[in-house]
């Protein structure tokens, strides 16, 4: 009989570990079964749905934790425990955290063979990446439940999320190209004839996120009216273990919106335009673009379409080459190197932002063009903000000083008659 942290009895396969948490274990025909929760009530009924599974599952016959991948077994038990708990069967942004935090990493391991120094490795990777706490913790959680089915299913005998670490992070600061940074990105791009320079630069004309951009059609181009309607995003998702693309609908209900055209966007898409068309027909057969996908703005040289890691990559590479560049300059000139900031994509996105207020925009309007969900989070670029705060302050000049002799005489003539 397993006991409390107070000695007292809780029943057969029932304890409480020192950190709180209560634990319910049992096993089923040599299969191992561990169920942990903050709440007593709640391991005692996941434990008696985990053993009836157990007894009358035939979810993966012939199939052992050695034969299936973390990422095959997230799919198989997101579409058969997750997503029908979920709205409208399922949730693409539950998927990416998933994806984009631990499949990435761990996602092609057998489940047997992953450790806790697995997991521990993984986070660390993921903060030393520039992932929030927050975001690191929703996405081990996603994990453990994961984890959790797998044991309940006999696939797995430790739980290597037990223990993990995740250190707390201090804010980190957004990264925004300076207007000196930005002429040196775009000037970079121009005099290497990079293929995505049109996209860098429709990226820092509109605010668009990665995978809106990558989702952006012909038809969502009103030329005649100046507007950019944002409708869908690109997603990557794993389906029965294979990594396929989905357009789906945009981050929030905010997220879809009209953005004007902004200096030369017009001029860019134009470019964009003629250049995939050149292209293409310089590679003929070999033009990879997919049927279903056969009418995006954006493209990769080959003709596929655009996902955040061949933008990442990418711009590691310009981020190298920039730097590389720095160094040969000091060589010659016998100076200190000066030191580019890695970019990613998101970056351009608060590199709009800060342009805009910079310019004299609004934060509301600056909301309604970015698609934030809360006004708090458009706000949140202070650094920009409190900038424009005091250089209006100073336009004001002296605010309790009335300059005016005649309205000082005329105030005093006043206090007399009092």
């Amino acid at each position: 009989m397993g006991k409390d942290l107070k000695g007292k009895e809780l029943g057969r396969g029932l304890s409480q570990r020192a950190d709180g948490r209560y634990m319910g274990r049992a096993q089923v025909e040599g299969h191992p079964i561990v169920i942990y929760d903050w709440k007593l009530k709640e391991v005692k009924a996941k434990l008696a749905i985990a053993i009836d599974e157990m007894k009358r599952s035939n979810l993966l016959p012939g199939m052992d934790g050695k034969s299936i991948t973390l990422s095959e077994w997230f799919e198989e038990w997101y579409t058969k425990y997750k997503a029908p708990m979920l709205k409208d069967g399922g949730s693409p942004s539950y998927k990416r955290k998933f994806l984009n935090y631990y499949g990435t990493r761990l996602g092609s391991k057998p489940l047997a063979d992953i450790r806790q120094l697995h997991v521990q490795t993984a986070i660390a990777d993921m903060l030393e990446a520039g992932r929030s706490s927050k975001s690191v913790r929703e996405a081990t959680g996603i994990l453990q439940n994961c984890i959790e089915a797998a044991m309940a299913n006999g696939l797995m005998a430790i739980n290597p999320v037990v223990g993990v670490v995740i250190p707390k992070c201090e804010k980190v600061e957004r990264r925004v190209l300076t207007v000196e940074e930005q002429e040196i990105f775009l000037d970079y791009l121009a005099r290497t004839k990079s293929w995505y320079e049109e996209m860098y630069k429709f990226m820092l004309l509109t605010g668009m996120r990665i995978g809106e951009v990558g989702g952006l059609q012909w038809e969502d181009i009103d030329f005649a009216n100046r507007f950019i309607y944002v409708k869908r995003s690109l997603s990557y998702q794993y389906e029965n273990g294979k990594k396929t693309m989905k357009l789906t609908s945009p981050k929030t209900e905010n997220s879809v919106r009209k953005i004007p055209f902004f200096g030369e966007t017009r001029e860019i898409l134009e470019q964009q335009f003629e250049k995939v068309k050149r292209k293409r027909q310089d590679m003929g057969e070999r033009w990879r673009q997919p049927e279903e996908f056969g009418n995006l703005v954006f493209l990769t040289s080959m003709g596929s379409p655009i996902g955040r890691y061949n933008i990442e990559s990418d711009m590691r590479y310009v981020t190298r080459q920039i730097n590389d560049m720095f160094r040969t300059e000091a060589l010659y000139s016998g100076g200190i190197p000066k030191k580019f900031e890695r970019v990613h994509p998101h970056a351009l996105r608060h590199t709009f932002a800060t342009r805009c207020f910079e310019k004299g925009m609004t934060p509301r309007t600056v909301q309604e063009i970015m698609g934030h969900a809360n006004y708090n989070t458009t706000v949140s670029y202070t650094h920009v903000l409190d900038d424009i705060k005091s250089k209006e302050a100073e336009k004001v000049g002296e605010f309790l000083q009335n300059k005016n002799n005649d309205a000082k005489i005329e105030y005093s003539g006043l206090l007399g008659i009092m």
